[in-house]
């Protein structure tokens, strides 16, 4: 199975070159800090192996979407309050 990258480019927020880079993670759960000094903390997701727009995908980690927010992800400013909801999942 592909694991996140340790640094990644985020699409569809309406912020260009936004990345995030992984600051702490378990196998179930990661730390993220965003090139915009946001953080994102989140369970992780793994997707079973399937067909995406006619292409076979391995089984691999996502990135949380904007549906996870709230749910198995979230959004914070302070790095207080990452580690605050890290710990806690």
């Amino acid at each position: 199975m592909k694991p996140l990258e340790n640094k990644i480019n985020i699409r569809g927020t309406g912020i260009s070159n936004l990345t995030a880079t992984c600051i702490v993670r378990t196998p179930k759960k990661c730390l993220y800090l965003r090139s915009d000094e946001y953080y994102e903390v989140f369970i992780v997701n793994i997707v079973k192996e399937g067909d995406v727009f006619g292409k076979l995908l391995p089984e691999r980690e996502v990135y949380p979407c904007n549906e996870d927010f709230g749910k198995s992800a979230w959004t914070c400013k302070s790095e207080e309050r990452a580690y605050e909801i890290y710990n806690r999942i």
